[in-house]
């Protein structure tokens, strides 16, 4: 798989990634929600209405697909191409962190499931 090339790429990567949470198949939930239990690096989109935390992993390729996913956890490969792309480098956020764990609770992910640590890249209104 080549890795995404400009933002549009990324969002549109937020965009699938969340449509298989929300609105896929059963096996695409399931993928979904490991996904999020494994992942230590995410992207943030802080709207007025709610904030969205999508794994690098998967957000990093090209024409993404839950169904397809490999499951795979490359951060190492796809943090540096959302960094370049993003202009900053994720960082620990304490903040967030409970967010995120907010976020678990609502797709009833239990939080012993998700890790202690984890980084944050965030966006505002996009």
């Amino acid at each position: 798989m080549e890795f995404v090339q400009n933002k549009d790429e990324v969002f549109d990567n937020v965009e699938l990634f969340l449509e298989g949470l929300e609105m896929g198949t059963d096996q695409e939930k399931k993928k979904s929600i490991q996904l999020i239990k494994k992942s230590k690096t995410f992207l943030v989109i802080d709207t007025d209405e709610v904030m969205v935390f999508a794994p690098s992993t998967f957000l990093g390729y090209q024409e993404n697909d839950i169904k397809n996913f490999t499951g795979k956890l490359l951060e190492n490969e796809t943090n540096p191409v959302l960094t370049k792309l993003l202009g900053s480098t994720p960082k620990i956020d304490k903040t967030l962190d409970e967010l995120f764990l907010d976020f678990c609770d609502e797709l009833e992910i239990n939080r012993n499931d998700v890790g202690l640590s984890r980084d944050y890249w965030i966006l505002k209104n996009i």
